[in-house]
């Protein structure tokens, strides 16, 4: 199933759509998940990662986030680095898509 681009964006069919199984789904959906609190959705309580503002990511427990809810994709690196002249938390990741 595709799903819609964030930002949002229009083209002449109307909201552009993420082609499921491209890259760019999965870098989307991993997003998603580090962007999302885990007990927010009360049906899947388990799904995201604690906010990287207030304590380091569990990289053990977004990868095991991730094999349970985007099996088709391993983590192969997340790294969690605080910039003191911003006083951002960057978060970045990468993974590779699993072949069938």
């Amino acid at each position: 199933m595709d799903m819609m681009q964030f930002p949002l964006r229009f083209d002449s069919t109307g909201i552009q759509k993420l082609k499921e199984g491209t890259e760019e789904y999965y870098s989307q959906l991993l997003s998603i998940a580090l962007l999302t609190e885990p007990m927010t959705h009360p049906f899947t309580p388990q799904f995201g990662a604690n906010d990287p503002a207030f304590r380091n990511i569990d990289k053990g427990l977004f990868v095991l986030t991730c094999a349970r809810f985007v099996p088709e994709v391993k983590i192969t690196s997340l790294t969690n680095e605080f910039d003191d002249s911003s006083g951002e938390s960057k978060v970045s990741f990468s993974f590779q898509i699993q072949t069938q």
